[in-house]
């Protein structure tokens, strides 16, 4: 809220010279690096599930089951592609936080870097789509023999994506309350 401070007050100086943003930045400055490297863990993790996301969408385009011409064969490539591409751009977005030189000094105060906050968005759409393809090989495979067993795998395929939205609601509640508390308070 810094741009409600008159603009005489910001520059404004105390006995040892500096401005009031200056003061707060190095009172904070133990907090600004526990997060850049709290930023940087979670950096370093979502590169390894991205990784691995990658290589199973990768090696299962590479061995497409079943028959070719049936519609879940569509619905395969298409979620595959999608996790894939997904998982391959969560992993550029995490790997961005490894070759910026430093966290803008005031990113802590207004949010989550934006890289985390894409990965991580990109990461879910990621695996939530190697799910569904995982799902659709499932009835390309058991489509003409067992088609229970396709159906109790789809059904089993819910349980991950409900149990990682559950664990996601309060990053995804800061993430909104990050972004749009400030827009709130300028009513």
């Amino acid at each position: 809220m810094e741009w409600r401070v008159p603009g005489e007050l910001r520059r404004m100086r105390n006995n040892m010279g500096k401005r009031p943003i200056d003061v707060f930045y190095e009172e904070h400055k133990k907090l600004s690096e526990e997060i850049k490297d709290a930023a940087k863990g979670i950096a370093e993790y979502g590169m390894l599930v991205s990784t691995l996301v990658a290589t199973v969408a990768f090696a299962a385009a590479l061995t497409v089951p079943g028959d070719k011409t049936n519609a879940w064969f569509t619905v395969f490539i298409l979620t595959n592609a999608v996790a894939l591409f997904t998982s391959s751009a969560s992993l550029l977005s995490f790997l961005s936080n490894f070759t910026s030189s430093r966290f803008a000094q005031s990113e802590f105060v207004k949010s989550l870097h934006p890289s985390l906050t894409f990965g991580r968005a990109l990461l879910f759409i990621s695996v939530f789509a190697m799910i569904v393809s995982f799902t659709a090989a499932s009835f390309l495979i058991f489509d003409h023999k067992s088609k229970w067993v396709a159906y109790l795998v789809a059904s089993m395929a819910v349980f991950p994506i409900l149990l990682f939205i559950l664990f996601q609601i309060n990053f995804l509640d800061d993430l909104l309350w990050s972004r749009y508390y400030r827009l709130s308070k300028l009513d």
